[in-house]
């Protein structure tokens, strides 16, 4: 009898243990006293790439969305630096051991489905509530790959110009509505390391938001229908020398700039004008600056023209990855999407944008003072949609911080060598993941 006992009790313990494991746990369940099971609380893990303030804002989402659904669904969210992600979910997919939902930026969706990491959600986007009609067309169409649906889309962020009011009103300069105005209103900085600077400019970051900003006011298309890079183009030379510029011959930036030394003379009150994205909204309050933000459009056209008012800009997108997901949590993961879509204006307190329409008119969306200031929505415009995007198009931003630190740069040789490596790059990812 005893050893019947120790019997049960080790299997008891096992089926215990058992109860956790990876990201893809299947739906809990309690045993009623004639044998049978119900359904209790479906649990989704959730994997993200918010380790910034923004974090702690999807935090408080996820507790929000646990606390009204706390019968029904538990999400559980965890939080990793974006290149370690990235890596994860290329390692950890595979071997079904990656999450039952995740983030990706919108670029890399057409990679990860090509990759076969994520599963088509189109059926499941249908039988949702949500609606194709709710968000921003273009960023959500983005997200087709073959004609099938791969992700919801959470948020749109992208970089404006911050402007600092005091010192707009000391050089008696109006708000700037374009490229010519911009200029002349920063020249009237003493622009020297005493005076301080009309719009100093880091060679290394945002620059890449900036170039392809400026790449696309000036017509220019990314990746061709080969998925071979468009910057050797006149619309790619143009976009060097009309950023390139600011610094060279309008003198506005003093050279070599590190990453946030652009951003340390705007926090001191020494640059008039600074470039960055809507995530630092809440570094500028906490700084007790005087300022306001004003949309990119129309900064980067080289002859004044007004070509185009698309922004460069990117996108959170929620994706499933590949796994063993239950009908049940598959449902219960587009519920959640759609809740944190429809409270977005929430994650907009972190400096995004909503996709989302219905958070967009929401009033306490309508009510955040510098959001508006990023441009007009419709005017963001994301990546070609490509599974080689990053292969194709990344190699021009080494090269156009070789020219932000270089006078004298040779746009030609710049192009030619972000081109051939671009090439040899997309030629091993179509040897290695081939569309199908």
């Amino acid at each position: 009898m005893k050893k019947f006992t120790v019997v049960l009790l080790l299997l008891l313990f096992l089926s215990g243990c058992r109860g956790g494991g990876g990201g893809s746990s299947s739906t809990s369940e309690d045993i009623e006293s004639n044998g049978t099971s119900t359904q209790t609380k479906v649990t989704i893990s959730f994997w993200n790439l918010f380790t910034g303030p923004d974090g702690s804002v999807m935090k408080k989402m996820v507790n929000d969305f646990n606390k009204e659904f706390e019968n029904r669904i538990f999400v559980t969210d965890q939080s990793t630096p974006e290149v370690e992600y990235y890596a994860n979910l290329d390692t950890l997919v595979p071997m079904n051991k990656g999450p039952d939902l995740a983030i990706a930026h919108s670029y890399r969706v057409p990679s990860m489905a090509n990759r076969n990491l994520i599963i088509p959600i189109d059926e499941l986007f249908e039988s949702s509530e949500m609606k194709k009609e709710d968000y921003i067309p273009d960023i959500f169409n983005s997200l087709y790959f073959k004609d099938k649906l791969y992700g919801v889309p959470l948020d749109i962020h992208t970089v404006g110009i911050y402007y600092n009011r005091d010192l707009l009103d000391k050089y008696e300069c109006e708000v700037p509505t374009n490229r010519e105005e911009l200029i002349a209103c920063a020249k009237k900085m003493p622009n020297d390391d005493n005076g301080g600077y009309g719009l100093p400019l880091s060679a290394v970051w945002p620059s890449e938001w900036i170039y392809t900003t400026a790449f696309f006011q000036n017509q220019g298309v990314e990746i061709d229908e080969n998925h071979y890079p468009g910057f050797d183009s006149p619309a790619g030379r143009i976009a060097f020398e009309s950023f390139t510029d600011l610094i060279h011959v309008h003198k506005l930036s003093p050279l070599n700039l590190g990453v946030d030394e652009d951003l340390f003379y705007f926090h001191t009150g020494k640059a008039m004008f600074h470039i960055n994205g809507g995530w630092m909204i809440n570094s500028m309050i906490e700084a007790e600056l005087n300022f306001g933000v004003i949309p990119l459009s129309n900064m980067f056209n080289a002859d004044g023209k007004d070509y185009s008012r698309k922004i460069s800009a990117r996108s959170h997108v929620f994706i499933v990855p590949k796994g063993k997901q239950s009908q049940a949590k598959l449902d219960a993961i587009m519920t959640f999407i759609k809740y944190i879509g429809d409270h977005s204006y929430i994650w907009a307190s972190a400096g995004h944008i909503p996709v989302s329409n219905i958070a967009r008119e929401a009033e306490e969306y309508k009510q955040l003072p510098y959001h508006a200031g990023f441009g007009d929505p419709n005017d963001f415009k994301v990546a070609t949609q490509s599974p080689y995007y990053t292969e194709s198009y990344n190699p021009i931003y080494l090269r156009v911080t070789q020219a932000l630190r270089n006078p004298n740069y040779d746009v030609d040789a710049l192009i030619a060598s972000a081109k051939q490596e671009a090439t040899q790059l997309v030629n091993e990812a179509k040897a290695t993941y081939p569309i199908d």
